[in-house]
């Protein structure tokens, strides 16, 4: 087992990779030391200086500790002096995990801590797109576990740009999923009871112009999840993917998606598909303009009704859902 480091530097504010950080650090450290305890220290609180000094000062039985140092950007110059001091002479029964959120303050501290020798782990914020597309593989490869293309842009898709969700499903699916590699249709079949994802592949299927396989999906996550969310979470994804269509229609073909994404700030890969689906509306884009119009009219029932003091209930709401889904998607 390798040495752990003794000062860790953690850098950035991407919650799902400083939490596994932080634990990965401790973890480590307990491999060596298993009876160490860990003692947040909060580098913005008025007492910090002082609880640093007295978390690293020797005690009489030489007890492991990790001294976790929290916020070291909000520092005033009593801590960054106490922790000067800390690094000078650190006992050799301190680990030190130090965080920084990765913003401009506190940056004559940070190159100190890097000076004392630390092994830094960045964490710095995942853009949305490609970026977050590169962390999800790789996420999986951790795992030890072969995934497709497919399967980690429709997690991706499903889930949203929410990190910390994201690993966990990822989790979730190398747990329960013995199928190597994970598909797209590992990842569908899981997720399939998720309100969330279920609107995602109802929209798929409308905008797609597959009036069956809309009303097909409707009827599935109706039966296989939370049925009173289905109405809402279906038509707030409708409206998301039809306003992604219009706006790639309306770059041309003559763009390059590269150039496209860039524009609209989507991930390339999903381009081909807007555009696709753009495709399948052409000479028809009239019925797709009216689509709007339905689909403010239907996110009013699924929240209530059209009338003030009128309230649908369940089965009322995804009885309008699949007229709503069979009347957008039919040619």
């Amino acid at each position: 087992m390798s040495t752990p480091a003794r000062i860790t530097l953690i850098r950035g504010g991407e919650t799902a990779l400083v939490d596994r950080a932080v634990a990965e650090a401790v973890r480590a450290i307990k491999g060596q030391a298993a009876g160490a305890e860990r003692l947040v220290v909060e580098a913005g609180d008025e007492d910090s200086a002082n609880d640093l000094r007295q978390a690293c000062a020797p005690t009489l039985f030489g007890e492991d500790l990790i001294v976790h140092i929290v916020g070291l950007h909000s520092a005033d110059e009593a801590f960054a002096t106490a922790l000067a001091e800390v690094l000078a002479d650190q006992p050799d029964t301190v680990w030190l995990i130090v965080q920084h959120d990765g913003t401009a303050g506190g940056k004559k501290l940070l190159e100190s801590v890097r000076g004392a020798g630390a092994t830094e782990v960045e964490c710095l914020a995942i853009k949305k797109g490609k970026r977050a597309i590169e962390v999800l593989s790789k996420e999986f490869a951790r795992h030890r576990r072969h995934v497709t293309d497919d399967a980690v842009h429709v997690l991706y898709e499903s889930v949203g740009h929410d990190m910390p969700m994201l690993f966990a499903a990822v989790g979730q699916l190398v747990a329960d999923v013995p199928a190597d590699p994970i598909t797209e249709e590992h990842v569908r079949d899981y997720f399939a009871g998720v309100a969330d994802v279920a609107g995602w592949q109802i929209a798929d299927q409308v905008w797609q112009r597959k009036p069956s396989g809309a009303l097909a999906s409707v009827r599935y996550a109706a039966s296989a999840g939370n049925d009173g969310a289905v109405g809402v979470m279906s038509v707030l994804a409708l409206s998301s993917a039809l306003r992604d269509i219009i706006r790639v229609g309306g770059m041309g073909p003559g763009a390059s998606e590269a150039d496209v994404a860039r524009e609209l700030g989507i991930p390339p890969w999903k381009v081909k598909l807007l555009r696709a689906q753009w495709s399948r509306w052409s000479g028809d884009q009239r019925r797709l303009a009216a689509s709007i119009i339905e689909l403010a009219d239907a996110e009013a029932m699924m929240k209530g009704g059209l009338r003030p003091g009128q309230s649908l209930d369940v089965e009322q709401k995804l009885y309008a859902l699949e007229k709503l889904v069979v009347s957008s998607s039919a040619r």
